[in-house]
């Protein structure tokens, strides 16, 4: 494995965190020790960010705190501009798909510089999800690909790795808060021409999951409107 950071962005995740980390932690000892793991901070009310500050890990740990509560999408982009490996991973802070899943990353990346996890591409991978979630996630999917020719099955999987080259390129231009900025990311790729593979992966849903099924799909769905508009603009 190349030289890689590990962005997770948290807001309350003081309860779910620490086994994440952990096992971070040892997936990059054991597979990539030239690695930083970069966790940017959203306004935790819960105790997170003391967490955070009195870490003692064995791979290089940086803290980013946002001067002002977030969107997600805000989050990730703070922490991928401060990365400064080779390449940069976001991931979600509940863990619900584990960093080993990276190496199904590892043999494509000589040939694309952006590879995004699935929870619906292939037939290997194994998903944990309730049946709300997944209908509603799918019809989202389904509506994503409908509204931005996107060919992907899934854009919402939080679990994406990128190039150093790709994740400035497409980060500095990220204008979306909220959920929907994963569609962004993507339709920035293609509109600078990244090469982009879509991987299926292991998921599960996290006990106590931030996201709302029927209100955050509905948002992201409105924000994907406005997102198509503002891509052409770049």
């Amino acid at each position: 494995m190349k030289s890689l950071s590990v962005v997770i962005p948290t807001y309350n995740e003081r309860k779910r965190l620490p086994k994440t980390i952990a096992e971070v932690e040892k997936y990059l000892l054991d597979n990539c020790p030239d690695s930083e793991v970069i966790i940017s901070e959203a306004g935790s009310t819960d105790g997170t960010v003391n967490y955070i500050k009195n870490l003692k890990l064995r791979v290089p740990l940086r803290l980013v705190i946002a001067p002002e509560r977030e969107g997600k999408g805000m989050g990730v982009k703070r922490g991928i501009l401060e990365s400064k490996k080779d390449w940069v991973l976001f991931m979600d802070a509940d863990n619900s798909t584990r960093l080993s899943e990276i190496e199904k990353f590892v043999s494509l990346q000589d040939e694309f510089d952006v590879i995004i996890g699935s929870r619906y591409a292939g037939i290997v991978q194994k998903v944990k999800q309730n049946l709300v979630r997944r209908t509603v996630s799918r019809l989202g999917a389904f509506s994503v690909r409908v509204i931005t020719g996107l060919g992907y099955k899934d854009t919402q999987c939080g679990f994406k790795m990128f190039s150093k080259e790709a994740a400035k390129k497409i980060f500095s231009n990220l204008s979306t808060e909220g959920w929907g900025f994963d569609v962004e990311v993507l339709l920035l790729a293609k509109k600078f021409s990244f090469k982009v593979a879509e991987v299926g992966v292991s998921w599960s849903d996290a006990e106590g999951s931030h996201l709302r099924s029927g209100q955050d799909s509905w948002r992201t769905f409105l924000e994907v409107l406005k997102i198509k508009r503002n891509v052409k603009k770049v």
